[in-house]
């Protein structure tokens, strides 16, 4: 991307209600260019910086799983988790960066975790929030450990709320455009939330989803030609059915260190 059109798209400036404001700094959100940027600037202040000059120095493995500005440091060693913590955030300050606060913690998290979790008085393992997912620690039947992911509440409600938006302005387009939709829809979301441990989860969703579309086809109807059982033998078969996409590895015993960042 050339230094022209970065200029540009700073320059665009911002539509609020209709009326554009021009932007006086940083990035508009929501913008094409602020991932670009973001992922620009981090693999440079963090990226490099970590693999480089931190992770060598530390007694135990450690890793850094980053996604734009979302990031999650992974630690053998309590010690080392805090001291990248702390070196993180005078990092940032550094290139007018700060951490978020309402992201930031030090848990523990892997095979050995339910054990010592006591050690810190919890009941069980903190979970932590990290694309889209909310991951804890999980055994299976045989007693062995893996990450457990399950798609975050708010983030499905929020999702369904915008399908059942859409399909109600689908409602002139038409019964089938409407159905082709919603299983454009929930085919996206099989195909990013079908990772392990989150069928239940999918397959919620997939219903819920089944749910909206028949309510948007009675409401365009007007009359309740349409009924449930009609519905479940002759439309809900041509949705998609849900199923787990993405078998994840499981996740050796670390300490974590979750963290988000913001421009000050």
């Amino acid at each position: 991307m050339s230094l022209r059109l970065i200029e540009r798209f700073l320059k665009a400036g911002i539509m609020e209600d209709g009326a554009v404001a021009a932007g006086r700094e940083g990035a508009p959100q929501g913008a094409l260019v602020s991932p670009v940027l973001a992922n620009i600037d981090l693999h440079y202040v963090l990226d490099t910086w970590f693999t480089d000059a931190f992770a060598p120095r530390c007694g135990g493995s450690a890793s850094l799983i980053r996604y734009a500005d979302d990031f999650v440091g992974c630690f053998a060693r309590r010690e080392d988790a805090e001291a990248f913590h702390d070196a993180l955030a005078e990092r940032l300050r550094a290139f007018d960066l700060e951490l978020a606060a309402e992201k930031t913690a030090i848990l523990r998290f892997g095979s050995e975790a339910a054990v010592h979790c006591r050690e810190d008085g919890l009941a069980k393992p903190r979970t932590f929030d990290f694309l889209g997912f909310t991951h804890d620690v999980t055994f299976g039947r045989n007693g062995g450990f893996y990450v457990g992911r399950r798609t975050i509440g708010k983030r499905v409600r929020k999702k369904l709320r915008a399908l059942g938006d859409e399909l109600a302005k689908r409602s002139t387009a038409g019964g089938t455009a409407m159905i082709d939709d919603a299983g454009r829809h929930l085919r996206g979301h099989i195909q990013y939330c079908g990772v392990s441990g989150n069928f239940r989860s999918v397959r919620v969703y997939i219903y819920q989803g089944a749910k909206a579309l028949y309510r948007a086809l009675v409401r365009r109807s007007q009359r309740r030609r349409l009924t449930w059982a009609r519905f479940w033998e002759r439309i809900a078969p041509q949705l998609p059915r849900a199923r787990i996409v993405h078998n994840l590895l499981v996740t050796p015993a670390v300490w974590l260190t979750q963290t988000g960042s913001r421009m000050v």
